[in-house]
């Protein structure tokens, strides 16, 4: 398991990656490589113990090719402060749909632990 910064989607009516208009109710995260999408997450709020079993639904947050960090060893790119085009991050390296921030009793962007399943 992954212990990384999550922060939460919003977008709510927006296009994902995947084509799917953002609700609140399918329990979806954002991961940083277009290979993930359409695969399964269990997302653990170790704050409380919480799990949510999720789909990958949208490339994010920040990069779109963080391969490293999703299939290998490596940290997520934007811990480091900064994109692959520049931009300054939230050093987030997962992002969080309505229905799975509800069902970790997220109250802010805070850490979590993620694995394929």
């Amino acid at each position: 398991m992954i212990l990384v910064k999550a922060t939460r989607e919003g977008l709510l009516g927006g296009k994902t990656a995947s084509g799917y208009t953002v609700d609140a109710v399918v329990p979806f995260v954002a991961l940083p490589s277009t290979k993930a999408l359409r695969r399964f997450v269990r997302v653990i709020n170790p704050r409380n113990a919480k799990v949510a079993l999720a789909v990958v639904l949208d490339v994010g947050p920040w990069n779109e090719h963080d391969e490293n960090y999703v299939f290998g060893a490596a940290r997520p790119a934007a811990e480091s402060g900064q994109d692959t085009r520049g931009r300054t991050t939230n050093h987030a390296g997962i992002d969080l749909g309505e229905a799975v921030w509800r069902a970790l009793e997220m109250t802010d962007n805070d850490t979590v632990l993620w694995e394929f399943v």
